[in-house]
């Protein structure tokens, strides 16, 4: 995440997280932990199709914890978790916090407490640097208000890229709400007017400051020493042909295995006609691509792929080949050559090579904005944890610990002791 980022997360995240918590299940993910895991899916009488299982594992996963669930698993906490300045941090936050998450009934039950402690406790201390920061914005003259946040929201929607913006106004439709109506509506939320402020603050008294810093030699400087972080494996970039045709599984019944394999004979004799159709004229490619192929990039682009690897990971990073696909693509010689019909899980392809690149480093041009905004985000969170850090030492912070206590023969033991402060 980039300088700017911490500048506009708490409106573009928000609409994307939001968005994805109304249609799909959460889990609870916080600072320093990973997520909290699931076990295997009850199994069912005679469950054995994989499929069925599967819905199972998303009905588990899609039904959250109730408010007595939440409370009831946090009963290890004292109602206040910790204070900066007099400001109390309370354990109702905490419990709203994972009822606004939608954390999952079945993981909430089948998480430790120890590690739940030890979770929780994480998240007091995200939740004291916020405190702090709110604290420090509000000095600078910055006060958590509406207008702040929808000024934020707009100069955020603003910096993100086109394709973003329309995947999130698309994610918005579905929940029959535009941009400006979901900005209206986060901007009335306590915590959201909070994080504006803090972002107002840390742009004018970090961001602005460290980017006039970075300048072109500090960018090179980094490019030149780090030079393996921006190696570029040996790649090429083909088109294809696709015939699809699904693969027979060992859960089939007997007449879908009937219908399948008479679908991958007819994909076969389909593939056959096609490349014998090449021999014969291979200027053709493009034009039985855009006709016959079941891919989209058929008619999109004549068949063509993104570039790469030998192992198939494409170059961007948005995804993997077929094995098989890229070991035949990578055997053919030069550009122009096309392979033989190659039979993938996906069906039947015919592979044309486009264009082959030798492993080597991307240009400074294509990184030079990715690195200047990676050295001012690094300046920026390291100025902000050494003023966190000051801050904490200069500030009356009390943190009430709740982790599990290590265990002591001699200790004699009173359940109803009050917590004692740590910090």
């Amino acid at each position: 995440m980039n300088c700017k980022s911490l500048f506009v997360l708490f409106a573009a995240c928000a609409v994307s997280f939001s968005a994805a918590a109304q249609s799909g299940p959460s889990t609870l993910s916080l600072r320093g932990t990973p997520d909290l895991g699931l076990g295997a899916a009850p199994k069912t009488a005679g469950a054995g199709d994989a499929a069925a299982e599967a819905a199972i594992r998303r009905a588990l996963l899609s039904q959250p914890a109730s408010e007595e669930e939440v409370v009831k698993a946090l009963s290890f906490m004292p109602d206040v978790v910790a204070e900066v300045n007099g400001t109390k941090i309370t354990k109702k936050e905490i419990i709203d916090m994972l009822l606004s998450k939608k954390v999952s009934q079945q993981v909430l039950a089948l998480t430790p407490e120890s590690y739940l402690r030890t979770a929780m406790q994480q998240y007091v201390e995200q939740k004291i640097d916020t405190a702090i920061l709110k604290q420090k914005a509000k000095e600078a003259g910055f006060v958590p208000s509406e207008e702040l946040v929808k000024t934020h929201f707009d100069e955020s929607i603003k910096k993100l890229p086109a394709e973003q913006v329309d995947a999130v106004k698309a994610q918005l439709k579905e929940r029959g709400m535009s941009l400006e109506e979901y900005r209206d509506e986060i901007a009335k939320e306590a915590d959201i007017q909070g994080n504006a402020a803090i972002a107002a603050y840390e742009e004018k008294n970090f961001i602005e400051k460290t980017e006039k810093t970075v300048n072109d030699a500090a960018v090179e400087k980094f490019y030149r020493e780090n030079q393996q972080k921006f190696a570029v494996p040996e790649s090429i970039t083909v088109a294809h042909i696709l015939i699809q045709c699904e693969p027979v599984s060992a859960l089939d019944s007997k007449e879908e295995k009937e219908i399948k394999t008479k679908a991958d004979k007819l994909a076969k004799e389909q593939i056959d006609e096609i490349y014998v159709a090449l021999a014969k004229d291979p200027a053709s490619f493009d034009k039985l691509a855009q006709e016959k192929s079941n891919c989209p990039s058929g008619k999109r682009d004549n068949g063509k792929l993104p570039p790469f690897d030998k192992e198939g990971m494409l170059l961007d990073q948005s995804g993997m080949l077929d094995p098989d696909f890229a070991a035949a693509a990578f055997k053919l010689a030069k550009p122009g050559e096309f392979t033989k019909p190659v039979h993938t899980q996906f069906g039947y392809h015919i592979i044309k090579l486009l264009k082959q690149d030798p492993k080597g480093y991307m240009p400074l041009d294509k990184v030079k904005g990715e690195i200047r905004d990676f050295l001012v985000d690094k300046t920026v969170s390291e100025e902000i944890q050494a003023m966190l850090k000051a801050e904490r030492t200069k500030s009356n912070v009390k943190v009430y610990d709740f982790t599990p206590a290590k265990a002591d023969p001699k200790a004699t033991k009173n359940p109803g002791a009050a917590p004692t402060p740590v910090l």
